[in-house]
């Protein structure tokens, strides 16, 4: 079979022996939803409808859907309807064309199917769409003891589940029933797969039965139990086993793997291996581990298991190189600012075809370095250790806080190049280039680098495959060098400055930078490094022209770039700007074109607004706040998991611009967001305090 891998494989957990074959799955998967989704006021499927070209270009190739039904609750846990598609999240007709998008982008709608409970439509037990009897709910139920029912189906095949009716999955009409609404949702609303929601309330026999009768694209049940991270063996075969009871026909979320990952990445990476293994279901049945980091309910405002906020990076880090079929979080992905550091990831994985089977080598495991090869082809290491792969042709593709990996291959797709140009002192002999962690892709070099190529009147240049961004180094061959330098996107370099153009063909003009304080006093500009004069003032720098309507401004004669701040007189001041272009700054925003205020058109009306600065923050951020009305919310601060942690008074603020200094030295490091609501309006700003 084309494609296919048949394999033997002999395991023996507790005495027990499986056999069974499969194919190799390179697939991406993306949970699509968090816990508050269902209350978006744009449709939760139209949200993700305008983000299927990102999801495309994620290289994303399966989509975990909520609960797609009517049901009791918002979220869709308690389904009540089942042909009833119009819930919380969006109406069928929306449902149906969000998957089509998807489908024209290569990527595959997993649904939600919540099967092991239902509720009535008025009542306990009033089945309805389809209608069942008191013969669908297990006699086992609480509907009989607490709520004045009588269930009359066989004995439940697994746990209890209070909230709702236990569903009697040996009956053969609820299985025909379930089976032909599974049809229906794939063939035809479009769905291609299944995510079995609380699989401990039913034996994973019937998933097995759901899937030979519908043959979906891929399918992963939800085997959440407590975990005893100092033995975590029986955790993983309770996995293992409920797939066997399948027959192998399904995945199983790898929550053996997420619980001793989130623990390790806090100074105990020794966890991450066992018996020369990986410690969680991909160490024994990788073919049919999906490994996560968070999902809507560890994550989200739910927030039950979190991974640790600050190590999120890291544990993706581990899942995307590693066996098993990785997922990854929308929040992570869409709101926490990490969409291009896992993108790197993905593309890694995709560029040296990893997959479900890879073999794992960990080469080191203790408590402050996790270092790992998977095929051959890709290495990874995780934790403050030094540590990089041996042997020759190792590129560094990706790295941040406590995390790095390499790979051999050549990017596919690879289009972008990166040429950096540079004028040699006239005491070097010749001119070098070291450059390393060029981004999104390309190779890295050793010391010194490779020699550029000589262009005349003393420059030089080097084109890097597949980057837009990297380090660089410039040198004598080694012996006379630049400081550590970062470039994106091509550039000359000379004497100590950067320029976009070559500055020996386009001598700079004059450079003007315009501000807008509102509550200054006495505005001013501090700057340096203007190129390329090089002109620089001591703080609090000088003073700027008064242009009318509040706004001032300040020309950098013969410049074409420079670093500047602006401040009251050395008092409230804004961050560290830097412009090549004539530029607007208002409120802490920059404008792309001149204001109307500012061509005299007069003011424009007040509206709401809210800025922070700097961003990242160590200690002090400060709040640029402008009000139409009297506010009497207050200022809120969030945490990552949801929880509030600071309220600021606001209500003794008339209508206008304010600065709000917010002291944050005693909060831990991580993402933190700051709602303002006032006016039926609501404003958010992420802070990353480091």
């Amino acid at each position: 079979m084309k494609n296919l891998r048949t394999l033997l494989l002999v395991f023996s957990f507790f005495n027990t022996f499986l056999f069974f074959s499969f194919a190799q799955n390179t697939d991406v998967l993306i949970q699509g939803f968090n816990w508050e989704s269902h209350a978006n006021p744009n449709g939760w499927y139209n949200v993700i409808q305008g983000n299927v070209n990102a999801l495309a270009d994620g290289q994303f190739d399966m989509i975990w859907l909520p609960p797609p039904s009517d049901a009791a609750a918002p979220q869709g846990y308690l389904p009540r309807e089942l042909y009833e598609l119009n819930s919380q999240y969006g109406s069928q007709a929306e449902l149906v064309s969000l998957i089509n998008s998807l489908n024209a982008n290569g990527i595959e709608a997993i649904a939600d199917i919540v099967i092991n409970h239902r509720v009535g439509t008025t009542n306990w037990a009033d089945f309805t769409n389809p209608t069942w009897g008191c013969w669908a709910v297990t006699a086992n139920d609480e509907w009989g003891t607490a709520g004045g029912g009588n269930p009359c189906g066989n004995w439940d095949t697994g746990d209890n589940y209070h909230a709702a009716r236990d569903i009697d999955h040996t009956n053969t009409t609820v299985q025909n029933d379930l089976i032909t609404w599974m049809n229906w949702l794939k063939n035809t609303i479009g769905f291609a797969g299944w995510r079995y929601d609380y699989v401990r309330g039913f034996n994973g026999y019937y998933v097995g039965l759901y899937n030979d009768a519908t043959s979906p694209y891929f399918s992963v049940g939800e085997l959440w139990d407590n975990l005893d991270l100092n033995n975590s063996d029986p955790h993983r075969q309770q996995i293992i086993n409920w797939i066997d009871q399948s027959s192998g026909k399904t995945s199983a979320f790898d929550f053996t793997t997420k619980g001793i990952l989130q623990q390790a990445v806090n100074g105990e990476l020794w966890r991450l291996e066992n018996n020369g293994g990986a410690p969680g279901v991909i160490g024994w049945w990788p073919a049919k581990s999906v490994t996560f980091i968070d999902n809507h309910d560890t994550g989200s405002t739910q927030a039950y298991w979190p991974f640790p906020a600050d190590k999120v990076m890291q544990g993706y880090a581990y899942i995307l190189t590693h066996p098993g079929v990785p997922a990854v979080f929308w929040d992570h992905y869409f709101d926490w600012g990490l969409q291009n550091e896992i993108k790197d990831l993905i593309d890694i994985r995709k560029d040296n075809d990893i997959h479900s089977e890879s073999v794992l080598d960990i080469k080191v495991a203790n408590w402050d370095l996790y270092a790992a090869e998977i095929d051959g082809k890709v290495a990874v290491k995780i934790g403050p250790g030094s540590w990089s792969p041996s042997g020759s042709g190792w590129n560094l593709r990706a790295s941040g806080s406590n995390y790095a990996v390499w790979d051999k291959a050549a990017p596919q797709g690879c289009t972008e190049q990166l040429t950096i140009h540079f004028k040699k002192p006239n005491n070097w002999g010749t001119a070098s280039m070291y450059f390393w962690n060029p981004t999104p892709a390309g190779p890295s070099t050793t010391w010194p680098g490779e020699s550029m190529q000589d262009n005349g009147n003393g420059w030089y240049s080097y084109t890097i495959d597949c980057a837009t961004c990297s380090n660089i180094i410039f040198s004598d061959n080694g012996s006379n060098q630049t400081t550590d330098l970062y470039r994106c996107n091509e550039g000359w370099y000379d004497n100590g400055t950067w320029y976009d153009e070559n500055p020996d063909n386009n001598p700079p003009s004059d450079l003007t930078v315009h501000f807008k304080p509102n509550w200054y006093t006495n505005p001013e500009i501090y700057f340096w490094n203007v190129t390329p004069s090089g002109q620089t003032t001591s703080w609090p720098g000088v003073q700027m022209q008064n242009d009318g309507n509040g706004w001032y401004s300040y020309t950098f004669t013969g410049a074409s770039c420079a670093n500047f701040i602006f401040s009251n007189n050395g008092g409230a001041q804004s961050p560290d700007l830097y412009s090549c272009s004539e530029v607007w700054y208002e409120y802490g925003n920059w404008l792309s074109t001149p204001p109307s205020d500012i061509l005299g058109n007069g003011h424009a009306q007040i509206s709401e607004g809210l800025t922070v600065f700097p961003n990242p923050v160590r200690n002090i951020v400060q709040i640029q706040l402008k009000l139409s009305a009297i506010d009497n919310q207050g200022l809120q601060l969030f945490d990552a998991r949801g929880q509030l942690v600071k309220v600021i008074p606001t209500n003794h603020l008339d209508v206008g611009e304010h600065q709000i200094e917010l002291n944050l030295a005693d909060f831990d490091s991580g993402i933190y967001l700051l709602k303002w609501e006032n006016n039926d309006q609501t404003l958010t700003e992420r802070i990353l305090k480091q």
